[in-house]
């Protein structure tokens, strides 16, 4: 009788260590399976999205720098907040200056951007207000201090939140 209370003992233990087993293996194969779909859920968004650039100018101050960039992607493109937009360039010292610009809703303070506008053809958007459908045209305005100095050729690098950069060169 004592071996039969001890074998039921054993043969439970096994069954329940037998459980605790499969269930981690199917938790951990389910997570694999999230984050390989997670994936490519993100390389799927990252293949349909594209920037182009049309323009970069400043204005007669050197302190005010706009960007016109285009969605040639298939993407809508939104959350500015989480872009990245980095400018490189020499002021009138002829000093190199490299700044990293956060985003602000609404007007540009010294060393901050802003979308200006979005536009199709050339007209305000109206469908889908601040995002960029594929084929508009987006604005960016960026307060620089110091102010570009005058016959320099100056850089600045748009990202857009999964990583797809644009860069354009402008001068004054």
């Amino acid at each position: 009788m004592e071996t039969a209370v001890v074998s039921l003992i054993c043969v439970v233990l096994i069954v329940m260590g037998g459980m605790t087993l499969s269930q981690g293996f199917l938790t951990s194969a389910d997570n694999a399976s999230n984050a390989l779909e997670e994936i490519g859920t993100r390389d799927k968004d990252i293949l349909r999205t594209e920037l182009s650039s049309h323009n970069a100018t400043l204005d007669g101050t050197g302190a005010i720098l706009t960007v016109n960039l285009e969605n040639s992607g298939q993407s809508k493109l939104a959350d500015f907040g989480n872009w990245d937009l980095i400018v490189q360039y020499y002021d009138a010292t002829s000093q190199y200056h490299t700044f990293w610009l956060p985003y602000t809703s609404g007007a540009a303070s010294n060393n901050e951007w802003t979308v200006a506008g979005i536009y199709l053809n050339s007209n305000p958007e109206t469908f889908e207000p601040n995002i960029v459908n594929p084929g508009e045209v987006m604005e960016i305005q960026a307060k620089l201090n110091p102010p570009v100095g005058a016959n320099t050729t100056n850089m600045v690098i748009a990202s857009t939140p999964n990583g797809i950069p644009v860069t354009v060169y402008f001068e004054r």
